[in-house]
């Protein structure tokens, strides 16, 4: 008997919508089949039940659908959205506010020499200071701003109507708390700090003619922060804005 329960458990835990979709034809089917065998009192009572039983399946289906979308667009180790979210995401705000003509910033931030922390104390270590990172960001920007796992040891930060000055002045106060932070005994005396690039853009048409090659908005902006991070991993520990240069 448990060896069935297991194997229905494990069928419909790989199967769920499939399974779902199945019982709520079959139920039809029954039903169906039912109303010309009872009398119409009695069978109008069976299609209730049906209707109530179809309308809990597609909300349990809803849910799962809601569930795994919510997990495609979430990383796992920290809980923030993923790189899959912030394009999504990203896709939508740069033509809004292209259109309202209002700034947009985006700051990518990447944790210096991670690969030492690795190598040196573990994954576990590392896992803890990403973590640990993520928090710190998470917990210094607005609620409006979107903190995101890019993947990696590197965060990309989505800041709304904000200048790249403002941006810059932002993501290096989180600098700023990072350096002095304690990591705890994981990674001993290993300081840690990060280094990050920030670009903004007013209006959608100034920024397609810097660069034509790209005809897409959102390569273009990941492409300038990718560029500002680069400048800033130079000397680390800094703060780089696409269009003035080290900040800090």
């Amino acid at each position: 008997m448990d060896i069935i329960k297991n194997g229905l458990k494990k069928l419909f835990l790989a199967y769920p919508s499939l399974i779902l979709a199945l019982a709520g034809v079959g139920l039809w089917i029954f039903v169906y089949l039912i109303y010309w065998v009872l009398p119409l009192e009695q069978a109008r009572w069976v299609w209730f039940f049906a209707v109530a039983v179809l309308i809990y399946n597609g909300i349990i289906l809803g849910r799962f659908v809601e569930t795994l979308a919510i997990k495609g667009y979430t990383d796992a180790l920290t809980g923030l959205p993923n790189k899959g979210f912030m394009y999504l995401r990203l896709n939508i705000d740069i033509e809004k506010y292209a259109r309202r003509q209002k700034e947009y910033s985006l700051a990518m931030i990447d944790i210096d020499r991670f690969k030492i922390i690795n190598d040196t104390y573990g994954h576990l270590a590392g896992d803890k200071v990403i973590k640990e990172v993520a928090n710190i960001i998470s917990h210094s920007v607005r609620a409006s701003d979107s903190v995101i796992r890019w993947g990696g040891e590197e965060f990309a930060v989505l800041i709304p109507e904000t200048s790249e000055e403002g941006a810059a002045s932002l993501v290096d106060r989180i600098r700023t708390v990072i350096e002095a932070h304690d990591f705890g005994p994981a990674v001993e005396s290993h300081q840690v700090t990060i280094s990050a690039g920030v670009v903004s853009f007013k209006n959608l048409q100034e920024v397609r003619r810097r660069e034509k090659h790209l005809t897409n908005p959102t390569d273009l902006i990941v492409n300038f922060s990718d560029r500002a991070l680069y400048q800033a991993k130079q000397t680390r520990n800094t703060v780089c804005c696409f269009n003035q240069g080290i900040i800090t």
